[in-house]
């Protein structure tokens, strides 16, 4: 535990595990997206996705 919370303090860190959960949103919805009753999960994964990728680009605007 003490070595994630010391990943996830580090700039860089932080950045590849909001990289990795967008890209794990963008994979699931792909994936999900042809099969029908998914249309609630699709659209929880579009705005989670939405939401990492602005904080992603906040988080990296605030570092420059």
């Amino acid at each position: 535990m003490d070595a994630f919370i010391r990943f996830t303090n580090q700039t860089q860190g932080r950045d590849r595990l909001f990289r990795a959960t967008q890209y794990t949103c963008m994979l699931l919805r792909y994936l999900l997206e042809p099969k029908a009753g998914k249309e609630k999960v699709v659209m929880k994964l579009k705005k989670l996705e939405s939401s990492v990728s602005t904080g992603r680009k906040y988080k990296i605007d605030l570092c420059l």
